[in-house]
């Protein structure tokens, strides 16, 4: 059946010919490369019974019963040339057959409502493309994607991702060995929640599935409450950390002490290292925070903004991540915040401690939009070709804020 399945291959790379309904004349080219693959005999002999099946319009013979140049078929014979190839592969399934059975299945999905439109969107887009008579290779695994895309949209609280996936997929592992990559690289093309500089890790905690349980580690004057009992967080002088569960049940006490700054700081031993300040609220970011963290973030500004005299400060790394995460921050959880240890001086002052900046790093930084508490030191690394860590602080004697 070598001619017969080159007519349906030839038929379904075609932009129509495939879809029922179509009609018309075509041929094929026999190419010496057919008689090798196919064998010579074996293809003359299947162009003859072809031919006086009536489902070839035409033969050009080069030496009639030997050779063969050039085939004609009528694409109604279409329905006729698959029945044949089924007889000699059972689980062979036509095109219009395939994608109709992928459009029902998309369909179905997006006849509930979703809390994610990212995901909503997607799946118009993949339509789009069937609809178009694209095969591709997000299709092949519909029976993964499709129940952990519905679990990701029923998400509206952290989940450790091996429970996820049993409860989705049936396996905990299942999610981690065939889902996940395709989830993220999906996540950073339509999620608008993602940023490029965000890692695989931070990408799936934006989606609210965790690898371990989230911990946000603050240090200085804050009081929550919890179970009715008010904690003052100030007795830990050296910072504590609050887990998932206290973030989700704990509750930021209307009236807070006497705290004048809010500092985020990228890395941890910047952190840690930060001398406790009875005005000064230090929070680690770790990189992105994630949802339930900006939630908890965002609360907390409500409710030191009825104290018009707080400022807020980020403090990370000078290079293109550490600029997006400020960026990051400032659009999603205090549009106040200034730059702290982030700028032109700094750069200068650490220069011997500073490394040169990846060429592709250096590409993007030059093609992002910042905003102006940025752009001076993105400048300045694009220029200079040089960025700086912040624990680059802690080699000398720098007094944080």
């Amino acid at each position: 059946m070598y001619l017969v399945r080159r007519i349906i291959e030839k038929s379904e790379k075609s932009a129509s010919d495939w879809r029922v309904g179509v009609s018309g004349g075509r041929t094929v080219k026999i190419e010496q490369s057919d008689y090798d693959k196919a064998g010579k005999s074996a293809l003359i002999d299947e162009i003859l019974a072809l031919e006086e099946a009536g489902l070839l319009t035409g033969v050009k013979w080069i030496i009639r019963g030997s050779d063969a140049g050039r085939v004609s078929y009528r694409v109604e014979s279409l329905p006729e040339f698959y029945r044949l190839l089924k007889l000699e592969e059972p689980g062979f399934s036509p095109k219009y057959e395939k994608i109709q059975d992928y459009q029902e299945r998309i369909r179905s999905e997006l006849a509930q409502r979703f809390r994610k439109e990212w995901i909503a969107g997607y799946y118009r887009w993949m339509l789009e493309r069937l609809e178009r008579g694209e095969l591709f290779k997000d299709l092949e695994k519909l029976d993964i994607y499709l129940p952990a895309l519905r679990g990701i949209d029923s998400l509206t609280e952290p989940v450790f991702k091996r429970v996820f996936s049993k409860k989705w997929l049936g396996n905990s592992k299942a999610f981690e060995k065939e889902a996940e990559k395709h989830i993220i690289t999906l996540a950073r093309t339509w999620c608008g929640e993602i940023d490029e500089g965000m890692d695989d890790k931070t990408v799936l905690s934006q989606l609210y599935i965790e690898e371990y349980a989230q911990e946000l580690a603050v240090k200085g004057p804050l009081r929550i409450e919890l179970s009715g009992k008010v904690i003052d967080l100030s007795a830990f002088i050296y910072g504590t950390v609050l887990n998932s569960e206290t973030l989700k049940n704990g509750k930021l006490c209307g009236i807070q002490p006497d705290i004048r700054r809010v500092v985020t700081i990228e890395n941890k031993a910047n952190f840690v290292s930060a001398s406790y300040e009875p005005h000064t609220l230090y929070v680690f970011s770790h990189g992105y925070f994630s949802p339930r963290e900006r939630v908890f973030l965002t609360g907390l500004r409500e409710v030191l903004d009825k104290n018009n005299s707080v400022q807020y400060y980020h403090s990370g790394d000078l290079d293109y991540g550490g600029i997006r995460i400020f960026e990051y921050t400032r659009k999603r959880i205090f549009p106040e915040v200034q730059p702290l240890y982030m700028d032109v001086q700094v750069l200068e002052k650490y220069m011997k401690y500073t490394e040169e900046i990846d060429e592709s790093a250096k590409k993007k930084l030059a093609g992002m939009a910042v905003s102006d508490r940025m752009a001076a030191l993105a400048g300045k690394i694009v220029e200079s070709g040089r960025i700086l860590e912040q624990e680059s602080f802690l080699i000398d004697d720098f007094k944080v804020l």
